[in-house]
């Protein structure tokens, strides 16, 4: 009986030893679908009626943008503008960029938002 009880104390503790702790570590949820859910990276959204503007991988390496993980793209103003009424948009293109916590900026330009990129890190 001795025998049984240290084999299963053994078995229990190499299996707990063996154990994944990243499984039991909860993954970061950002607060609202469009935020960032990562600290050092944006989160953009883009919203453009007209579809001329590709913004993808190779428009972040062309203009040497590295701070956004994620990019969110919409073709209709109204239905941005009725699903998130905190944004408050008022015309397109329109491209918003939010952190962890929520829009960090906001412009109708894509020179501003490149600029902004360039120059800005989140948290």
């Amino acid at each position: 009986m001795k025998k049984i009880v240290i084999l299963l104390w053994v078995l229990g503790t190499f299996l707990i030893g063996c154990s994944n702790s990243d499984l039991n570590e909860p993954r970061a949820v950002p607060l609202h679908p469009l935020f960032s859910d990562e600290d050092h990276k944006y989160s953009l959204l883009v919203v453009d009626e007209t579809d001329s503007y590709d913004i993808r991988d190779e428009w972040m390496e062309k203009n040497e943008i590295r701070n956004v993980k994620t990019i969110n793209k919409r073709v209709s103003l109204e239905e941005t503008t009725n699903q998130y009424k905190f944004l408050e948009l008022e015309k397109s293109p329109a491209f918003v960029v939010f952190d962890t916590k929520g829009i960090v900026f906001q412009t109708y330009s894509e020179k501003e938002l490149i600029d902004f990129l360039k120059t800005n890190n989140p948290n």
